[in-house]
């Protein structure tokens, strides 16, 4: 009797470690409303974070919401702040408090990788590798999925170089490509319309 409460106990010990493991054994967090983020994008997601966790240790957390207000998004923030370091947790809402026309975009990380990555490249208006495909796009089909794909798939390309370290699952220089498209598409644009502006303007004075 004795002999098969120790087998029981020792399975029931097994079973919690290897589920325990598992658990943890994901480095990619995604929290979001549905259809924001496709499926195909969230799984390719998932797998480049897999594999940077694996590597490196640092964990990747996404949060999606269609709307947030102040008090939701402080708590979606001090929840995921207690990730355990090294993280990286990225907010997003298409749209924040009243502002109807305006969203909110925060990355906030561990200090231990301050000097890791560069947040311009991802943000910046325009050419940043995240808001470039947000801001240039011009389809009616929502451009949030590709977005999230050029822009993660940058931040963790970034933390793999800091690291010094390969990803296999890694989109590779395709997210510097796209934003180099776009960049040279945004600032043909201005240029095609100062000329246009300048050939009317001395057209008009002939």
């Amino acid at each position: 009797m004795i002999t098969s409460l120790k087998k029981r106990v020792a399975f029931a010990t097994l079973f919690l470690l290897i589920f325990t493991t598992s658990l943890f054994s994901s480095g990619f967090i995604y929290d979001g409303d549905e259809g924001i983020v496709i499926d195909k994008t969230i799984s390719k997601l998932k797998e480049m974070g897999d594999e940077l966790y694996q590597k490196t240790g640092v964990t990747t957390v996404i949060v999606t919401r269609e709307h947030l207000d102040k008090d939701e998004f402080l708590a979606l923030k001090e929840k995921y702040l207690k990730t355990k370091p090294p993280y990286i947790v990225w907010i997003f809402s298409k749209t924040y408090m009243d502002r109807k026309d305006i969203g909110l975009n925060q990355m906030f990380n561990s200090p231990d990788l301050d000097n890791k990555f560069d947040k311009d490249s991802l943000f910046s208006p325009f050419t940043g590798s995240f808001t470039s495909i947000l801001t240039v796009h011009k389809s009616k089909v929502d451009p949030t999925s590709a977005a999230f794909l050029n822009g993660y798939g940058d931040l963790v390309d970034m933390l793999a170089s800091s690291y010094d370290i390969n990803l296999k699952s890694s989109i590779g220089s395709g997210s510097h490509i796209m934003t180099n498209i776009l960049r040279a598409f945004f600032y043909g644009m201005i240029l095609l319309v100062l000329f246009k502006f300048v050939f009317m303007k001395f057209k008009r004075k002939a």
